[in-house]
């Protein structure tokens, strides 16, 4: 029988580059980016967490999301998106977790099943590496427990980079982008949408540029 699996949407961050709207709310094609992620996986994931920044984010996303999600919220400041990862780990009952941005509207469920079937050969992370070294730390599947204690250890050292995280766990497999290319040939599961000019570029164009102001 296989394990179940959960996604985590970190929903936390603004983009100063949005003039500090909620990214997820950003509107790419009349839906917002959150949205589109949330279709993209809501057949591989027997759960999606969404982690909020606070209880007033929280209540925008579950106004604007009509799919069944579980929210978290961030109970450390300071920590990045460690805050909404740990939350969301805390939260799942399920062993491997999925670990995405809410920026990221391509994300493939074929290299998302991928992920989760190399994670599931006993790995701690499957964490994808371009050929240049840099690595995708939030485009990876990690396990629960050893993750949750790795990012604890992390925080009481005072340390928010998930890359101190990643070093701490035992059995990492760093996935060659090789191989997901042959899944996505165009790697658009990695595309986040972080400036009004990558929105620009996938608009389609009989839409227009919007964003969702705080309400």
């Amino acid at each position: 029988m296989q394990s179940k699996k959960t996604v985590l949407i970190l929903a936390g961050g603004k983009s100063q580059r949005f003039q500090s709207f909620d990214k997820c709310f950003i509107t790419l094609n009349n839906k917002p980016l959150i949205q589109h992620a949330i279709d993209k996986i809501s057949t591989v994931a027997d759960e999606i967490i969404v982690a909020a920044r606070d209880k007033k984010q929280g209540e925008q996303i579950e106004d604007k999301i009509p799919n069944k999600i579980v929210l978290v919220f961030d109970s450390l400041k300071d920590f990045g998106p460690l805050a909404g990862f740990l939350a969301g780990l805390e939260r799942t009952p399920f062993p491997y977790c999925l670990v995405i941005g809410c920026d990221m509207p391509f994300v493939n469920e074929s290299v998302v099943k991928f992920l989760f079937e190399i994670a599931s050969t006993g790995y701690d992370a499957v964490v994808p590496r371009w050929e240049n070294g840099m690595l995708e730390p939030l485009h990876a599947v990690y396990r629960k427990e050893p993750t949750q204690a790795a990012i604890k250890e992390a925080v009481k050292k005072g340390e928010g980079n998930i890359f101190t995280v990643l070093s701490q766990l035992k059995k990492v497999y760093f996935l060659p982008i090789n191989e997901i290319r042959e899944i996505d040939p165009s790697l658009k599961t990695f595309t986040n949408i972080n400036t009004p000019e990558k929105l620009k570029k996938f608009q389609i164009p009989s839409t227009k540029f919007q964003t969702n102001p705080k309400s």
